[in-house]
C-alpha cells in the first residue's frame, strides 16, 4: 500500500507548528508592574476626579490614575489597575471641571432649530482651568515624588496645600 503525502496536509502541519511556536515562546508583552495606590487630599479634604501621573526618572513607562470621591487612586501603566514599574518618579496632579454632555440613547435627532448662523460661544473654546494649585501640575515644580519598589507596599499619599 502506497501512501502519498498531500501538500495541503504539510501546509497545515507547518502553520500549526508556527502558531504554537510563536505564541508559546514569548514572555510577558509588558515590563513588570507593581500595585501602586494612595490618596490625594487638599488642605486635609479628599480630592475627587484628580488626575495623577507618575513621570519616570529612570526610563520606565509613565503611570496614571484618577481619584475617587475619597481621594483614593490606583495606578495603571499598560492595563487598568496594573500598577507602576519599579523606579523613581516625579509626580504631577491636576483636576479639571467635569464635562457635562447632553445625550440621548441613539443620539439627538436633528431638527431645524439646531441650524443657526450665530457664531460659536467663545467660552466653549476656553481652556479648562486646573482646580488645584498650579505648582502641582508639573513634576519638576510639584515637589512630589515616589519610588516604586518590587517588594514594597507602594502606597503613596499626597497631602496638597492651597498655599
Amino acid at each position: 500500500m502506497n501512501k502519498k503525502t498531500s501538500p495541503g496536509w504539510l501546509a497545515v502541519c507547518l502553520a500549526s507548528f508556527s502558531a504554537i511556536f510563536f505564541m508559546g515562546c514569548g514572555g510577558s508583552e509588558w515590563p513588570p508592574t507593581y500595585k501602586s495606590t494612595g490618596r490625594v487630599t487638599l488642605d486635609g479634604s479628599p480630592v475627587e476626579r484628580a488626575s495623577i501621573t507618575f513621570h519616570p526618572r529612570d526610563g520606565q513607562n509613565p503611570s496614571n490614575g484618577t481619584t475617587d470621591a475619597n481621594g483614593a487612586y490606583e495606578l495603571s501603566s499598560f492595563n487598568a489597575g496594573d500598577g507602576a514599574a519599579p523606579g523613581s518618579f516625579g509626580v504631577s496632579i491636576k483636576k479639571f471641571p467635569a464635562i457635562q454632555v447632553d445625550s440621548a440613547p441613539g443620539g439627538i435627532p436633528f431638527d431645524e432649530s439646531m441650524n443657526t448662523d450665530a457664531p460659536p460661544d467663545p467660552s466653549l473654546d476656553a481652556d479648562p482651568k486646573n482646580e488645584l494649585p498650579e505648582k502641582y501640575s508639573a513634576p519638576e515644580e510639584s515637589g512630589l515624588s515616589a519610588d516604586v519598589s518590587a517588594d514594597g507596599e507602594n502606597v503613596f499619599n499626597f497631602e496638597l496645600t492651597s498655599e
